[in-house]
């Protein structure tokens, strides 16, 4: 089976649930503080692990202030080694979490902008043409990273968030799947994101044609592409939502690992989506993310079919 590199950021997150998102110049009470390890880098290490893969993080987490998030790796399986340690501070982010569920972050890069090149390199060094390397945007160097590792022969999955216009100057066409939602898909090819989502999926993969595509529609579902193929359409799982924080690094995480052990499109769509309906009943990021038993059983327990020919 491929292995999983995922070069990507580490945060500890400070999680305050309030009535709702604090308005310029409010003060509001939290009800409640929980420190939780999260980033997106690390949310889908742990999610391509827990989902059965052979994961590897790289990246750059504080000397002084990593325990939780070296614990919550060592605690999921995910080999470390190319983890560095710096003086400065691990990454952060400030999250409020409102009563419906919904969330906002505040990030902190820290530690996960301070990673250079030759880290890249040695790290690239112990993969394989056919491995596959996850980026998301919490991390500098991301050009770099994705130019040497398409020349590694590694498939490049790209999650374009938090996304910036800088985004586009990247060269995504190196990139074997690109993960976006409507926004970021819409600004990829100046498109409105209330547009059609297959004629964006269309758009997205005449402007890029060696990528493939996923497309999450928040509450309508997602739609997968791969290359060469025709539009997977899979509606969300109903579920009593508590906290979002991890829900998209959940679906990402669990939709890589599957593919990479070597399920069909479909079924990889179906299982990522049931991990992260799974995920939002729970609160925190990484603490939420569920194991592939559970997942397995959700799907078996579920009265009804997800995939579907058009959302």
């Amino acid at each position: 089976m491929p292995k999983i590199l995922n070069f990507g950021s580490l945060n500890i997150d400070y999680v305050y649930g309030v009535d709702h998102f604090v308005m310029p110049g409010e003060t509001e009470a939290s009800k409640s503080r929980s420190i939780f390890a999260g980033g997106k880098g690390l949310n889908q290490s742990v999610a391509a692990a827990r989902a059965g893969g052979e994961v590897y993080h790289a990246g750059a987490v504080g000397r002084d202030d990593s325990k939780v998030l070296l614990d919550m790796l060592h605690k999921s399986g995910i080999h470390d080694e190319f983890l560095q340690r710096r003086s400065e501070s691990s990454g952060h982010t400030i999250i409020q979490v409102d009563k419906n569920g919904q969330n906002c972050i505040l990030l902190y890069g820290g530690a996960n902008q301070t990673i250079t090149e030759q880290e890249i390199d040695a790290a690239l060094a112990h993969f394989a043409p056919g491995d596959y390397l996850i980026l998301q945007n919490e991390i500098n160097n991301i050009e770099y990273v994705i130019r040497r590792g398409h020349e590694c022969g590694l498939k490049v999955c790209f999650n374009v968030s938090p996304f910036t216009a800088d985004l586009l100057k990247l060269p995504l066409e190196l990139c074997s799947l690109l993960i976006v939602n409507e926004i970021e898909g819409g600004a990829m090819v100046s498109m409105s994101p209330d547009s059609d989502p297959y004629a964006l999926i269309d758009a997205l993969s005449t402007a890029y044609p060696q990528s493939s595509f996923v497309l999450t529609l928040g509450s309508r579902g997602s739609i997968l592409k791969l290359k060469g193929q025709d539009p997977i359409s899979c509606r969300i799982y109903k579920v009593k939502a508590v906290d979002t924080t991890a829900a998209g690094d959940t679906f990402l995480g669990y939709l890589v690992s599957s593919l990479a052990r070597g399920l069909e499109g479909a079924q990889a769509l179906k299982t990522a989506a049931a991990a992260s309906a799974i995920a939002v009943t729970r609160a925190g990021a990484c603490p939420s993310i569920p194991v592939l038993t559970e997942v397995e059983e959700f799907i078996a327990a579920a009265d009804y079919e997800v995939l579907t020919a058009r959302l």
